[in-house]
């Protein structure tokens, strides 16, 4: 895989990482029915990986009103920054691991904000300490790439990275068995290899999640917890001085 960055943007990056935040009691009633009004209201992406989406890039004026709300109440909290992708997603299944990134734009990534939006009860949310900062990934380490995803242009369809050890901060130890066994049992533990929490975070419906965007993230398996269905809204930003 080719490099997206050279060394000295790269490190810029990770000069920048800093713990995840959770903003509990953040978002209001008022604020998660519009956002929710949003996605009704929205064409949908039926993607072939399983999630229904929207998407909405406020790359450039003129903005929608809805967007230009959700960004006065994050900009306090993540800083000056620029927004390259937003997306809604409806699953019914945990996401696996990946990071977020776009090889069209090449950002100075910065900061997701995570927006939960709809769940029968509270579930959990991973970020790990590893990064990857070479373009768009879902972590497949030991398998073999599963081709579908690579001749799609557009940058939600991540490449397949089988091999782990590509991974900034990579540990190159076994992943926990008992934390896998309680936490990730959605996808297959052998793909964990060299990962190592930063944080598992409540996944909660009122509260916003601020995480950095380079770092490795995924689910827990709500599926444990008889949870079908979840709804929230992500936002990728870059850096700004």
């Amino acid at each position: 895989m080719n490099m997206l960055r050279n060394d000295e943007e790269k490190q810029e990056i990770l000069n920048r990482l800093e713990p995840t935040r959770v903003i509990k009691n953040c978002i209001s009633v008022e604020m998660m029915d519009m956002l929710r009004g949003v996605y009704a209201s929205s064409e949908k992406n039926f993607k072939n990986t399983g999630p229904i989406t929207v998407d909405y890039f406020p790359r450039k004026p003129p903005y929608e009103d809805w967007w230009l709300t959700v960004d006065k109440l994050i900009t306090p909290y993540i800083g000056k920054h620029s927004t390259f992708t937003t997306n809604f997603y409806e699953v019914e299944y945990p996401h696996i691991l990946h990071n977020d990134d776009s090889i069209a734009l090449k950002p100075r990534l910065h900061k997701t904000v995570v927006i939960p939006l709809e769940i029968s009860e509270p579930t959990e949310f991973a970020i790990f300490d590893q990064c990857y900062l070479d373009g768009p990934v879902k972590l497949r380490h030991g398998g073999t790439p599963k081709n579908k995803n690579h001749d799609k242009p557009t940058t939600y369809y991540n490449t397949d990275l089988t091999d782990n050890s590509k991974l900034i901060n990579y540990t190159g130890k076994d992943f926990d068995p008992e934390l896998w066994e309680d936490k990730f049992t959605h996808y297959g533990i052998e793909k964990f290899h060299g990962l190592s929490i930063e944080s598992i975070v409540k996944w909660n419906p009122g509260d916003i999640i601020i995480f950095d965007t380079a770092r490795i993230h995924c689910a827990t398996d709500f599926r444990k917890q008889g949870i079908k269905r979840k709804l929230g809204y992500s936002i990728f930003t870059a850096k700004e001085e």
